[in-house]
């Protein structure tokens, strides 16, 4: 009885990252008129919308005044962002969103507004959205209910293993960045003439190209999905590496990838 619980709530957790990377892709690819994968992970989902959804049912799930409901998720939901916000810059020294810009935020890790539209959000899922999953989910064969989980739990996981080891490399590429424009003029441009040498078919007219062309995809997913993506420690070098990406998009060398 314990893994059958266990499998449902997995699956409801699964089920509402994808709802709320749905919301988040269409809302940030609308405002940038282009696709945007705002997940952190590969997979389409957001598993802070996921375990915003699991924390509401089990602290606020028999809450069924909209009034008292609202307040509640909306300092809960904003409770999680903010610890989730101080988490992830503790273990990969960046931060994902800022909230600086907006009214009445906190460190730039939430804000009212988001408050208002999580508050709202859990009152949909708790009073309306929930009960149907619910009752589908009872209805559901358990021996269908065990190979999903099963299954999306194995490709979950794996993302998580293959986003986390993605960024380590993509914070020693900034490192290396950073290292390349602390250097003396000279010494940086004999780097650089090195570099061109040994792969001359690319036609590098820039040392920013030739950092350009280290990221692999998951690190362009990175910049592209999160503009706003900060890094603690190589802050000036992420800011440049914005804006040269910008640059050469257009002559597609931002989509080739150097084998080292």
């Amino acid at each position: 009885m314990f893994f059958y619980t266990l499998e449902k709530y997995f699956l409801w957790f699964i089920l509402y990252a994808v709802v709320g990377w749905v919301y988040e892709s269409i809302l940030c690819s609308v405002t940038s008129r282009k696709f945007v994968n705002r997940g952190f992970l590969n997979g389409p989902y957001c598993p802070i919308y996921g375990a915003g959804a699991i924390l509401d049912m089990l602290i606020l799930g028999k809450i069924t005044n909209p009034f008292i409901l609202f307040f509640a998720s909306a300092l809960l939901t904003c409770s999680l962002e903010y610890v989730t916000s101080y988490a992830m810059e503790e273990i990969f020294h960046a931060r994902w969103w800022d909230y600086s810009s907006s009214k009445f935020n906190i460190k730039g890790r939430v804000c009212l507004l988001g408050a208002l539209v999580f508050g709202f959000l859990s009152v949909m899922l708790i009073l309306f959205i929930h009960p149907f999953v619910l009752r589908h989910t009872n209805n559901a064969p358990r021996l269908i209910l065990g190979i999903a989980s099963g299954v999306l739990f194995a490709i979950f996981t794996t993302d998580c293993i293959v986003t986390v080891s993605g960024f380590t490399s993509f914070n020693a590429r900034l490192k290396e960045f950073s290292e390349y424009l602390g250097k003396k003029k000279e010494d940086a441009a004999a780097e650089f003439e090195k570099f061109r040498a040994e792969h001359t078919s690319l036609k590098l007219n820039s040392a920013y190209e030739m950092f350009l062309l280290r990221l692999n995809g998951q690190h362009r997913r990175m910049i592209k999905g999160f503009p706003k993506l900060k890094s603690i420690r190589y802050e000036d070098a992420l800011n440049r590496l914005h804006t040269d990406i910008q640059t050469f998009k257009k002559r597609r060398l931002i989509n080739r990838d150097v084998k080292r």
